[in-house]
């Protein structure tokens, strides 16, 4: 190999390089669906690319919360914990930026785990504020009630901001009286995706968008529990539920 070959590659590298770090920094929405292979064999289940987005930050903010309590444990310097943040909220802006068309709701997830990650970094800098001018354990006490408020008030504010009390699904089956229908991963009304069995009402096919409303449940969030509306748009398997305007 010649010594031009070697530049030229080296050249390429490094262009490759600054434009992936660019694009990181800044990113721009892509017309094509990211790749989940690793999250696949994962969860080992069929989910649509919303569900498995959804997934994708969940873990991303689960690591990032484990990974700062590693460092209050160890007591590291703040700056440790400003540098994590750094990279993780440029890793949460790319995550949501690139792949917003892939959302089926984007826009309260994009307020919802903006929000809950600046709180939490406030929270454990915080803590470490605390700690160096604690005289009592009182202190320690004190914050995390403030803290607990803060949480507790972003949550009704969510609520207030987007919370829905009904959601979408795409029906699957008819079976007599009862009917499935698969839910997506909806923030905004707190429902799990997944498959719900629901009274069956007119008008139904497999394939049809359905409005159903959700009723809250201690420890399961909220569920489905009744159709009140019927689209007359037919839908693939777990596509998009978000209906068209014409309706039944």
């Amino acid at each position: 190999m010649s010594v031009e070959d070697v530049l030229y590659g080296i050249g390429e590298s490094v262009d490759s390089g600054i434009r992936k770090l660019t694009d990181f920094v800044n990113p721009s929405p892509s017309e094509e669906p990211p790749n989940f292979r690793y999250l696949q064999k994962l969860v080992k289940k069929r989910f649509t690319p919303h569900e498995y987005l959804s997934l994708k930050i969940q873990l991303a903010f689960l690591s990032y919360l484990i990974l700062n309590l590693i460092l209050l444990f160890i007591k590291a310097s703040p700056l440790w914990l400003v540098g994590v943040a750094v990279v993780y909220f440029f890793y949460l802006r790319y995550t949501l930026v690139r792949n917003k068309e892939f959302f089926v709701d984007y826009e309260p997830y994009r307020f919802f785990y903006y929000a809950i990650s600046a709180i939490s970094f406030a929270v454990f800098l915080g803590y470490l504020m605390i700690r160096r001018i604690a005289t009592s354990i009182y202190y320690y006490y004190a914050y995390l009630l403030v803290a607990f408020a803060v949480v507790m008030a972003f949550r009704w504010y969510f609520k207030q901001k987007y919370g829905r009390d009904y959601t979408y699904g795409v029906v699957e089956e008819i079976k007599g009286d009862l009917v499935r229908v698969f839910v997506h991963d909806d923030i905004a009304a707190n429902v799990k995706p997944g498959h719900y069995w629901v009274n069956a009402v007119e008008d139904l096919e497999v394939g049809r968008v359905v409005k159903l409303i959700v009723e809250d449940r201690k420890l399961k969030g909220a569920v489905p529990v009744r159709i009140i509306e019927v689209y007359l748009t037919d839908q693939s398997s777990q596509s998009s539920t978000k209906p068209k305007e014409e309706t039944e």
